[in-house]
């Protein structure tokens, strides 16, 4: 294989931090790009704002070499058509800095996850293939998946990589669900109370669910590279659960009891328990005093609330060749717990 120069835009996030290993891994040469002006990993980094193409301008004989890009960059809006605008124009910036820097782009490798299914909606057609209508728009994931498939006709290929929840360790992320489940455990634990599942019995004991590990984005997006494979490939660990099936293994390694189910807002009791959280970190030595750094409430506020199967079909992957699919979710989501206290974020 020639040489191969990978930019990653979403470095600090779990997917892109883990993807910039896989790669590494490989053999590859790696770039980071992004609005931090220290870099989030040990690679070279370059500081830029990808809403304002000026400051990409100056980047050109860094972009030069870049034979590929993987983009995992987000912009979060609660207005969706703003968030869609912003977003479609951060992807769309950056490739016209790699062109407009000579780039030999030979492929673009980006995230959709759940979102290009509509699972933020609440409820979607499962298992969700690829080949499924989309919903309404608008939709972020639509725009950079309509303007990739516009660069076809110039030589680009594409691959979109689309996750269910995943797992993965970061700082500050609004979508950590594993660092979540960390933080309610040891809040539980601190305050004396089972870890009773934070939302309905329904979605505890009937819904099926999956989620994905970073680490197994990383590969994937290495084997898409390598392989060539263009298009879209849903991505899980490989398995289903019901959280039923999970939560008392994750209560059992807190050293608590699982109790029952009872729908609250983690948003509301977490914010309450911010001294509580304050103290236990100062006393326990913890990286991390501010919980909302650590998760934030909401997202757990709607995944434990969902009351609809939300899974995906992955065959497309497994026909294709990619054969990572073959974790069991409630250990990546116990190794993930371990990772956080080998990390101070929880004790």
């Amino acid at each position: 294989m020639s040489e191969k120069h990978l930019l990653v835009a979403g470095a600090s996030g779990f997917i892109g931090s883990a993807v910039v290993d896989s790669f590494a891994e490989a053999g590859w040469q790696v770039a980071t790009v992004g609005r931090s002006t220290t870099a989030p990993s040990h690679f070279p980094h370059l500081s830029a704002d990808l809403l304002e193409p000026h400051t990409l301008a100056s980047l050109k004989p860094s972009l030069k070499g870049v034979t590929h890009l993987f983009y995992s960059a987000l912009k979060p809006n609660s207005d969706p058509g703003v968030e869609a605008d912003e977003n479609a124009a951060m992807l769309e910036n950056l490739v016209a800095a790699l062109r407009g820097a000579g780039a030999g782009l030979e492929r673009i490798t980006f995230v959709q996850g759940g979102k290009i299914y509509g699972a933020h909606l609440g409820v979607y057609k499962t298992p969700a293939r690829e080949d499924d209508s989309r919903h309404f728009p608008p939709n972020l994931y639509f725009r950079h998946e309509d303007f990739v498939k516009s660069l076809e006709s110039e030589g680009i290929k594409w691959t979109a990589l689309r996750p269910d929840i995943v797992i993965g360790h970061s700082i500050g992320s609004a979508m950590n669900l594993g660092n979540l489940i960390g933080l309610y455990g040891a809040l539980c634990r601190e305050t004396g109370t089972a870890m009773q599942f934070p939302g309905s019995d329904v979605a505890y004991r009937n819904v099926l669910v999956n989620v994905t590990s970073a680490e197994l984005i990383g590969q994937a997006a290495v084997w898409a590279a390598v392989e060539e494979k263009d298009g879209a490939y849903n991505l899980t660990n490989g398995d289903v659960f019901r959280w039923s099936h999970v939560w008392p293994k994750l209560a059992e390694w807190f050293g608590l009891e699982v109790g029952e189910p009872q729908p609250i807002s983690l948003t509301q009791r977490l914010g309450a328990l911010r001294p509580v959280w304050g103290n236990l970190a100062q006393r326990e030595g913890l990286a991390q005093t501010d919980p909302d750094r650590i998760a934030l409430g909401s997202f757990g506020d709607f995944i434990f609330h969902v009351e609809k199967d939300a899974i995906f079909d992955v065959t497309k992957a497994r026909q294709a060749g990619f054969t990572g699919m073959s974790l069991r979710s409630d250990e990546a989501l116990l190794a993930h717990l371990e990772g956080m206290r080998a990390r101070k974020l929880i004790p």
